[in-house]
This record gives structure tokens, C-alpha cells and sequence, in this order.
């Protein structure tokens, strides 16, 4: 029974604000620019989660690789390493890269022609 009575109170109080007029106005394009902010939100976290994706299958096909790679070949662990360590400035320039070009092909650019294509919408 108490818990009608808070619902009524409730109800009540909607009614009391719906009638009210507000002290406030919306542009008459509110709607088009949250659908606008909206879409532009979604498609960053599209882009970006389809980038940490390919970045991780990536990273797992590498760590795969390298795996199979000492376990068939018997191959020293300590070799490997050393090989890392002397050509470490090769190796991160060329991870560096790859990242670069997969976040500007997956991101960046997707998203400069999802805003062009807004841009030439609107013209």
C-alpha cells in the first residue's frame, strides 16, 4: 500500500510538470544535430574497436607464429632473444609502422569519408 501511494505522488507530479509550460526552447534543428553527434560518436567506437581487432588478430598471428616457430624448429629461446635485443630499433620501427597504417586506414580515413560524406549531405 505504501508503495501505490509513492507511485501516486509520482504520477502526480509528472501531470503537475506536463502542464506547465517550459522555460525553455530546442533549435529547430535539435534533432538533427544529436542525430548527427550520435552517428559521429558511433562510428568512432566503430572504427576504433574495428582497429583494436585487426590489431589484435595481428599480435595473435605474430605470437602464434613465433611459437610454432621455437616449438618445431627447437629452436633456443636464447637465440631468439638475442636476435631481438641487436635488432630491437628495426623492430619496433617496423611494428610502429604497421600500426600507423592500420590505424589510418582503419580509422582515420574511414572517418574522413564518413564526415565528407556528411559535409556533401548537407550541401
Amino acid at each position: 500500500m505504501l508503495d501505490e501511494e509513492k507511485y501516486m505522488d509520482s504520477d502526480a507530479l509528472v501531470d503537475q510538470v506536463l502542464k506547465q509550460a517550459p522555460a525553455y526552447s530546442l533549435p529547430a534543428d535539435f534533432a538533427t544535430m544529436v542525430a548527427v553527434n550520435v552517428g559521429r560518436r558511433f562510428a568512432w567506437q566503430q572504427y576504433i574497436r574495428e582497429f583494436l581487432i585487426y590489431l589484435a588478430a595481428i599480435i595473435g598471428i605474430v605470437v602464434l607464429s613465433v611459437g610454432m616457430a621455437l616449438i618445431w624448429y627447437d629452436n633456443d629461446l636464447k637465440y631468439w632473444l638475442d636476435f631481438l635485443i641487436s635488432n630491437l630499433d628495426w623492430i619496433a620501427g617496423i611494428n610502429l609502422l604497421v600500426v600507423f597504417v592500420l590505424f589510418t586506414d582503419r580509422v582515420l580515413l574511414r572517418y574522413f569519408l564518413y564526415r565528407s560524406a556528411l559535409k556533401g549531405r548537407d550541401k
